[in-house]
C-alpha cells in the first residue's frame, strides 16, 4: 500500500519539520566564539584512527579591529600540546613548519587554516577524535586576550582535501613547542 507524504502530514508541518531540521544541523556544524575584535569561526578537527598521535585543526578567524592581532598561544584538554603549523609542498613533498612568533592577524581581514595551509596541530592525543566529539580549548591572542571554545570532530567539508600527517611529513627541526602551547 502506497501512502503520500502529503496525505499524512499538511504542508505546513512538513514545511516547519524541513526548517526545524535545518536549524538543528546549521546548529551542530557553525559555531563561532567572539573575544575583543577577535571572531573565531567554526574550529573543527577530523577523526582519527584508534592510535594516532596526532591531529589537524582547522578554523577561520576573523579581525574585525584597526589593529593587528597574533594567535600567540593555547591549551588544550584532549592532548599534551598545540602548535600552528605552515604546509609547505616543495618538488612534491609536503614538509611541515612551526609558525614561530605567533599567527598574525592582520586588521580587517579573515585568515583561515585550512587543510594543506596553515593549521593547528594537536600532538600526543589523550584518545583518538571521534566524528561527532566535540573538544575544549583555549585560544590565546596578543591583544584580544583568551577565548574558549570547543573543536567539533567532523570531516572536511568536500570542497577542501583532509590534510595526511603521517610518516611522508617531514617536521622541521625548528619545530620546537610554540611558547605556551601546552596542555594544562
Amino acid at each position: 500500500m502506497k501512502v503520500k507524504l502529503n496525505s499524512l502530514f499538511p504542508r505546513s508541518c512538513a514545511a516547519a519539520a524541513v526548517v526545524a531540521l535545518s536549524l538543528l544541523s546549521t546548529q551542530s556544524i557553525a559555531h563561532e566564539y567572539k573575544v575583543g575584535d577577535i571572531e573565531v569561526v567554526h574550529p573543527y578537527a577530523p577523526p582519527t584512527p584508534p592510535g594516532a598521535g596526532m591531529a589537524a585543526g582547522y578554523v577561520e578567524i576573523i579581525n574585525h579591529g584597526d589593529e593587528d592581532d597574533r594567535l600567540i598561544s593555547g591549551k588544550v584538554y584532549f592532548a599534551h600540546e598545540m602548535q600552528v603549523h605552515q604546509t609547505e609542498v616543495v618538488d612534491d613533498v609536503s614538509r611541515m613548519r612551526q609558525v614561530e612568533g605567533g599567527l598574525l592577524i592582520p586588521a580587517g581581514t579573515t585568515v583561515k587554516l585550512e587543510p594543506l595551509g596553515t593549521h593547528i596541530m594537536f600532538t600526543d592525543l589523550a584518545e583518538p577524535l571521534v566524528e561527532a566529539g566535540r573538544h575544549s580549548a583555549t585560544l590565546t591572542f596578543e591583544k584580544a586576550g583568551d577565548v574558549e571554545v570547543e573543536f567539533s570532530i567532523e570531516h572536511p567539508n568536500s570542497d577542501s582535501m583532509q590534510e595526511m600527517h603521517g610518516d611522508d611529513m617531514e617536521m622541521g627541526e625548528e619545530g620546537s613547542k610554540m611558547k605556551g602551547m601546552k596542555h594544562h
